[in-house]
């Protein structure tokens, strides 16, 4: 029942991020069921690895929050606009991204391609699942921009609030930490059950050019 109510949550919360024509797809997204908490420790670190040794996907962040991620023959797989100035990103499992101007390199395959079958729903540790994920926080720090390279397709996931805030990728749930007010020494935390984002999880590993036709807008001599 619980995994049931999860679902539906995250469903309507999906189905409510695509936008009226013409509007922002963030601005539409739906609330999460956040739950405020105490923080607690730091996660343990992820032991999980890379299941993909080819990784042919670029993926470049520019200052004025625009991603675009080509192939190994530098075609345009994806070109999109953040809702603000990136300020920190994460890829795959909770992974700090150190360099935001680095351009970063990503599989073509990855575990969320499987489907919610594959997906580690009973296991200990949810965060083997998330490879290929990139994690964007941009300076507004109201959204959190979830892109999976692998087959163009993002998400958006409004945030519960504060300023100056991080993320800590725990094996059951992400955990988003606000820095401590002043003359105070205890953060404000909230979490959120990976559960909760199942149907997030199932678009994201949705290829989104199955059975489009190629565009050859690169190509300028496109062949029959």
């Amino acid at each position: 029942m619980r995994l049931a109510t999860l679902c539906l949550t995250g469903a309507l919360a999906l189905s409510a991020q695509t936008p009226p024509p013409g509007g922002l797809p963030w601005k539409s997204a739906g609330a999460l069921p956040w739950q405020m908490e105490a923080p607690g420790p730091a996660p343990a670190l992820s032991d999980a690895r890379r299941t993909q040794s080819y990784l042919g996907l670029t993926v470049r962040i520019a200052e004025d929050g625009d991603i675009r991620i080509t192939d190994d023959k530098g075609l345009i797989r994806m070109n999109l606009g953040l809702p603000g100035r990136p300020l920190k990103a994460w890829r795959d499992w909770g992974v700090p991204v150190p360099d935001l101007r680095a351009p970063l390199m990503f599989a073509g395959r990855s575990p969320l391609q499987r489907g919610i079958g594959g997906l580690p729903v009973g296991a200990p540790d949810f965060r083997p699942a998330l490879e290929g994920l990139l994690w964007i926080l941009d300076d507004d720090e109201t959204i959190l921009t979830v892109i999976h390279p692998a087959t163009s397709q993002v998400v958006y996931l409004p945030l519960p609030g504060g300023q100056d805030i991080t993320l800590s990728f725990h094996p059951d749930r992400l955990e988003l930490l606000e820095a401590p007010a002043p003359g105070s020494a205890q953060a404000t935390g909230w979490s959120l059950h990976w559960l909760a984002l199942l149907p997030q999880f199932v678009h994201l590993g949705q290829d989104a050019a199955a059975g489009k036709p190629k565009g050859t807008a690169l190509l300028p001599f496109p062949k029959e």
